[in-house]
């Protein structure tokens, strides 16, 4: 299939327009009543535009907060509408945003079908250098990662589900997480989903044909295909749903790959792609749960810049 490189060219050429919106600032006083309506102590000065943009820059740009604070302090000097929080303001507001996972496709009549994956994320910019020479090339003594659990929408690449923890929890712990919050997220039904062989498990063949759910997940090549012994036991337990589309998979691997389009799968390592390529393959943030909401901030980000 040609790629339609004008539409591509005039797609990243718009995203650049993201870094110098200031359209907030027209809604400035109205956010503000709506963010003290009710509220107990000291008032909010600045909107959540404000904090967003902030965000913004310092996610898209990978500008801490206070090289953030200086380009607010440039802009307002040709802006006068434009009021310049203070870095550690920007700092604790922004760890206090309300992001959500928020598709442009939601409500919509087609069927869902997603892609499952999960990746480490560095929780330090520590760089092969510092592992190598000083840690002698033990891995364990330094820093972890923490991992992204994410379901992506095939047809529109959006993200609609998204889970974020240590890297001590395997990917296939989050898959039913994952299912609900596309759903919750989207308001759609799930039509099939494609995942690697890190979720090939009884109980998740079980689960997705119990919801009506096609899974087009790889099975290991030592899989069992054949049927259970005509005994007492296996009778009342049944047929596990695992062993037909292990058959139907082992029999002709290429074909299945091929019939069920099991190569949109790679969507999902296309979102981790550019999550690490535009966003860097560490976070900055320090405190485990800063660094949720930091990834969070950047995929709903993903979202809007497709």
């Amino acid at each position: 299939m040609q790629r339609d490189w004008k539409y591509v060219n005039n797609r990243l050429v718009q995203q650049g327009t993201l870094l110098v919106s200031l359209s907030f600032l027209d809604s400035w006083q109205e956010q503000v009543e709506q963010l003290n309506e009710n509220k107990v102590g000291r008032p909010y000065a600045y909107p959540t535009g404000l904090i967003e943009y902030a965000g913004l820059l310092h996610c898209f740009m990978h500008l801490p907060y206070r090289q953030a604070k200086g380009v607010l302090i440039a802009i307002a000097k040709k802006e006068p509408r434009l009021g310049v929080a203070d870095y550690s303001t920007l700092n604790r507001r922004f760890n206090r945003l309300e992001t959500k996972i928020c598709p442009r496709q939601q409500k919509s009549d087609k069927d869902l079908w997603i892609a499952i994956d999960a990746s480490g994320v560095c929780v330090t910019n520590r760089g092969e250098w510092m592992r190598k020479i000083h840690r002698k090339g033990k891995i364990t003594e330094s820093k972890g990662f923490i991992k992204i659990h994410v379901s992506v929408d095939v047809k529109t690449k959006e993200v609609v589900g998204l889970k974020i923890t240590t890297d001590k929890v395997g990917d296939n712990q989050k898959f039913d997480d994952l299912l609900q919050d596309s759903i919750r997220n989207t308001s759609r039904t799930i039509k099939g989903v494609y995942a690697d062989g890190g979720y090939d498990t009884y109980n998740n063949f079980e689960k997705l044909e119990q919801a009506g759910i096609e899974p087009v997940i790889r099975i290991d090549d030592n899989a069992v295909v054949v049927p259970p012994p005509d005994t007492h036991r296996n009778r009342r337990r049944g047929t596990p749903a695992r062993l037909h589309y292990a058959q139907e998979q082992l029999a002709n691997r290429n074909k299945w790959k091929k019939d069920k389009k099991y190569g949109l799968r790679w969507h999902s390592e296309g979102f981790f792609s550019v999550l690490k390529r535009r966003y860097g393959k560490h976070v900055m943030a320090k405190d485990f749960k800063n660094m949720q909401q930091e990834l969070l901030f950047k995929a709903q980000l993903y979202n809007q810049l497709l």
